[in-house]
């Protein structure tokens, strides 16, 4: 039944894509949820997406002394260079969003995890499962500082990536990510450019990630403070995630891939990504657009993040009008 639905719609869609490409889109974004197609229909179905959505895309706001942009030379990736890439994809064996959380956590930041724990869901359309939680007496002296100058607690991303992550990553973990509400530092950066912290870090390839909500803020302090904070850890998890599935930092518009310096950058960038990235997670995650979209925004309703609900609503209008 399935399998003769799914053919049904390429005998449609091969009939039509001489006309309208993205006619041809809009029958198979009625497939229902699961009937998904072939990687190269699909991918031809994505490729209005991007036209469509560009319209509602912000261009990129002028570089700024101190932004990531005036010092990294990036030239963005494309959705061609992307699948050039090789790229890591959801798919039967590796389907599932595994967290490992490192040390304590108040009672406000675990309830800005849990709704967190709930956009990954949603965002990468993939269960997200806690399967560890380590306490800062596992961690090993080397691997945490006092940082030299501000006095902060530390820990080194670098040993959760390659001695916590990596060796216990499941089979089937189409990523495996560290929370903290501890800094982090990496141990390991250029010599010209060395780095004081990061918000979180992410190994292309090896499906393994690190963030850190300590500098978003303490969400106890009023509904404006948890809203941000909120928002800044949904931005950095779902910014670090999208890197394990191979996307590199934005360029093209503004979006949730712009690489950032600082707080202040991070909270220029929206929380959704561009039509470019967005066409790529979509083929990556093999979604269908339209539900995917509208999944997003009775998420951002429910938790009065009212831009990213309102793009989102805008972005579906558009990709279904006539």
């Amino acid at each position: 039944m399935r399998q003769a639905g799914w053919f049904a719609g390429i005998t449609v869609c091969v009939a039509l894509v001489l006309l309208s490409p993205l006619l041809c889109w809009l029958v198979v974004s009625h497939w229902f949820a699961g009937d998904a197609p072939s990687e190269t229909a699909h991918a031809e179905s994505i490729a209005a997406l991007e036209k469509r959505l560009a319209p509602l895309a912000l261009p990129m706001l002028a570089v700024q002394r101190g932004d990531w942009l005036a010092n990294n030379d990036e030239p963005g990736q494309t959705f061609a260079q992307y699948l050039d890439s090789h790229p890591v994809r959801r798919g039967e064996n590796r389907s599932t969003l595994y967290i490992c959380e490192v040390g304590s956590f108040n009672e406000e930041q675990t309830k800005i995890l849990e709704t967190t724990y709930e956009y990954l869901a949603l965002f990468f359309d993939a269960p997200v499962r806690v399967r560890k939680r380590l306490a800062l007496s596992e961690i090993p002296t080397r691997a945490q500082r006092r940082h030299p100058q501000w006095g902060v607690h530390q820990l080194e991303v670098g040993h959760l990536l390659d001695r916590v992550l990596k060796p216990d990553r499941p089979a089937d973990a189409l990523a495996y990510t560290a929370f903290t509400a501890h800094d982090l530092w990496p141990a390991t950066t250029p010599p010209e450019r060395p780095y004081n912290f990061v918000f979180g870090q992410a190994s292309l390839g090896e499906r393994v990630g690190a963030w850190s909500m300590n500098r978003f803020g303490d969400p106890a302090q009023g509904e404006t403070a948890r809203l941000l904070c909120l928002r800044r850890t949904l931005g950095t998890a779902t910014h670090e995630t999208g890197h394990i599935l191979s996307l590199q930092h934005c360029t093209a518009f503004q979006c949730n891939m712009c690489g950032a310096n600082s707080n202040e950058e991070g909270d220029r960038h929206p929380l959704y990504f561009c039509p470019v990235c967005l066409r790529k997670l979509c083929w990556n995650l093999n979604v269908e657009p339209v539900a995917y979209l509208k999944r997003l925004e009775t998420f951002c309703l429910k938790h009065r993040l009212v831009p990213e609900a309102e793009y989102y609503r805008r972005a579906v209008r558009a990709l279904t009008k006539d």
